[in-house]
């Protein structure tokens, strides 16, 4: 099995966009009425959850004028936030049928649709036009995309001069073997993890100049709050084990969230 079906398998589910309208119900968010608030930490699927796209969408200088690129959107959260928050209109992508259905279903919801769209593709070869976009983002993505060169070219590509581009993702910064499962991925054959030295070199490679490499260990850490909305909904069954072996992973150095952002140059 190639490595692009397991990740499509490993992020599907018929029932996706219930679990999330079950688990907002549970916490007593009228989900006929939503906006984009209500949704906490429960859209956000990287460390740090909202705080960590508040961040991302404050280096990078997003305003309402910005042209936004998501690529591998997940279920729209960063997206939505990032459009509720600047009026910036942002077009996601990502390679789940699944996800993308329910990042449109949520959208409409939460009444941003004028202003978020999200397309299912590949980030290897995506849709778009030379320059469409002032900025781009990927968050805690390319851990299953093992051709990261192909993916920073057309993010290059789809980028105008002088755009900049968001990485956020579980980096490699110490030796040791990873547990599994973890939130990506069920084993090896589908995990693509990386060290920070080479992520720098591929984009440097694509057309970037990194301007920020930070370790955002830090402000990740920590359980969420008791009662908040977490993203447990959406990874399902096994959530605990596999966040749990990705924290594991973090306090043995092994793995450290880090945020790069590079221009395009």
């Amino acid at each position: 099995m190639d490595a692009e079906k397991t990740v499509r398998e490993h992020y599907s589910g018929d029932d996706l966009e219930e679990r999330v309208l079950g688990a907002l119900r549970d916490a007593d968010v009228d989900v006929d009425h939503l906006t984009a608030e209500d949704l906490s930490g429960l859209d956000q699927l990287h460390a740090g959850g909202v705080a960590s796209t508040e961040h991302l969408l404050e280096v990078l200088g997003v305003t309402a004028d910005t042209r936004v690129l998501d690529v591998g959107a997940g279920i729209g959260g960063p997206a939505r936030l990032a459009a509720a928050r600047t009026g910036c209109r942002v077009t996601g992508i990502d390679l789940s049928p699944d996800f993308v259905a329910t990042a449109r279903s949520i959208t409409e919801r939460v009444g941003l649709t004028d202003r978020v769209t999200f397309d299912v593709g590949s980030a290897t070869d995506m849709p778009y036009d030379d320059g469409a976009f002032d900025r781009a983002m990927m968050n805690h993505v390319g851990m299953n995309i093992e051709a990261k060169d192909r993916v920073f070219a057309e993010v290059r590509r789809v980028l105008a001069p002088g755009g900049s581009f968001a990485v956020y993702e579980q980096m490699r910064v110490g030796d040791g073997a990873l547990t599994y499962p973890l939130p990506w991925a069920e084993d090896e054959s589908s995990s693509f993890v990386e060290t920070r030295e080479r992520y720098a070199e591929l984009l440097t490679a694509a057309g970037f100049r990194v301007e920020l490499d930070e370790d955002r260990t830090a402000e990740a850490a920590g359980p969420p709050a008791p009662g908040a909305l977490t993203p447990a909904p959406v990874f399902g069954a096994g959530f605990v084990e596999r966040i749990g072996n990705n924290i594991a992973a973090t306090m043995a150095g092994i793995l450290a969230p880090v945020l790069m952002v590079a221009r395009a140059s």
